[in-house]
């Protein structure tokens, strides 16, 4: 079980925390535990039980204890390393520091959406390593449990900071666990029960608090549908459900061009004078314009007596004993961002066809396709031919096609592939 900061839970706490390393910065105060912890101390964001002290006669009293014994030192040191984990705070060898745009921009909003926004951002980009050096994303990891499988029990969110990597197959070891009951989880990773108590502590309240997850009781539940991370959208549902056929909801469905792609419900984020508030925005219109794509797609095939499926892909087509995976992907016009979405769209589709519309739905003849929301660069339609995918794309409203044979885009008929 990886490590985790587990003193506040409290987002206006950490904020006021932040507040308070600004304040040390601002001073040229060094960032030491013992300067830190005074001032959350003062600052009554640290409390102590014995409410009959003054702040100077509790400090007064915690001088007398070794240092591994003051709460308020393990405190600084823990919210310190919090706010390094978010990218917020870098702390030099001399201990002096400095705020990241982001605390910076987070400090100054007056704008509590704005602000949410920020610290879910920070939190969803926040990695944890390992004993063994390996990253993992344990806030992403939560939500997506939480998404899977609805009702989860609390306690088990602890395994979101189990993860080793973020890995699909360390991903699926953590959903076994999770069947486990929490006696079982702690014997199983070798957990005690008050590290899992601090596992569990920070990440659910925070999640709460930003409107990712909701909790009734002991158990947590998804607000929403839609995940959206830097680079990838996906539609989660639980796991053990099944449609009427008995094949596992999560991993393809019956649609039709009116329910596939449901639009997210976005928070409205105003223009603020920094490029990381407005890669927010852009990320939203990315996921509004892949969702309308998918959309006119669906509506494409099935005006063609094509049946549909969403899941893990963005959309299958099928009509007698063949099927058209798609993947859709949108891109700007330079070759970087063209190519990361390329490679990962590449992946994706192999993926799928062999593991869900091969193995799973058994169809034989699959073709493959990879639709841009622009013509993307030569380069990549060649490189995806070779790897037998065919490259679509909008262009002013009609889907296109690159013909190999003449060397031509023409309009796109998805018929002619059966």
């Amino acid at each position: 079980m990886k490590n985790f900061p587990h003193q506040f839970n409290d987002l206006t706490k950490i904020f006021n925390a932040l507040l308070a390393i600004k304040q040390l910065i601002d001073e040229e105060t060094a960032l030491k535990d013992e300067n830190f912890g005074e001032l959350l101390t003062r600052n009554l964001i640290y409390t102590y039980r014995d409410k009959t002290l003054s702040v100077d006669e509790f400090l007064a009293l915690e001088e007398e204890k070794p240092k591994a014994n003051r709460g308020y030192l393990t405190v600084a040191r823990d919210i310190r390393r919090l706010f390094e984990l978010l990218g917020f705070l870098t702390v030099f060898e001399n201990k002096s520091g400095s705020l990241s745009s982001q605390a910076i921009q987070l400090l100054a909003s007056p704008n509590e959406e704005i602000k949410r926004e920020l610290w879910k951002n920070s939190f969803l980009q926040l990695g944890l390593e390992g004993t063994d050096g390996e990253i993992s994303h344990p806030y992403r990891i939560l939500l997506k449990l939480v998404q899977e499988k609805p009702g989860i029990e609390t306690k088990k969110l602890m395994l979101a900071l189990e993860a080793e990597n973020d890995s699909i197959e360390e991903y699926e070891r953590i959903i076994a666990l999770s069947e486990l009951s929490l006696e079982e989880i702690l014997e199983s990773t070798g957990t005690s029960e008050s590290m899992g108590r601090n596992a569990v502590k920070i990440l659910p309240g925070i999640a709460e608090q930003l409107g990712d997850i909701a909790r009734r009781g002991n158990n947590a539940f998804p607000i929403g549908r839609i995940v959206i991370t830097e680079d990838e959208i996906s539609t989660e549902i639980p796991s053990d459900a099944t449609n009427p056929e008995g094949v596992p909801y999560s991993q393809y469905r019956p649609v039709t061009s009116g329910t596939i792609a449901v639009d997210p419900i976005f928070n409205t984020i105003s223009t603020v004078s920094i490029d990381y508030t407005e890669s927010i925005r852009i990320r939203q219109q990315r996921l509004a314009e892949h969702q309308e794509i998918v959309r006119q797609l669906g509506l494409f095939c099935e005006e063609r007596a094509f049946e549909l499926y969403e899941g893990k892909f963005d959309c299958l087509s099928t009509i007698e004993e063949t099927a058209l995976v798609f993947e859709i992907k949108t891109i700007l016009s330079s070759m970087s961002d063209q190519e990361k979405q390329t490679i990962k769209g590449v992946g994706q589709l192999k993926y799928y066809k062999f593991s869900i519309v091969n193995r799973q739905m058994e169809y034989e003849d699959i073709k493959e396709f990879l639709v841009y929301s622009q013509k993307p660069q030569v380069s990549l339609i060649e490189f995806c031919t070779a790897e037998n995918i065919k490259v679509v794309w909008l262009e002013e409203g009609i889907f296109k096609i690159y013909d190999s044979a003449s060397n031509e885009d023409i309009d796109f008929e998805p018929l002619d592939f059966v």
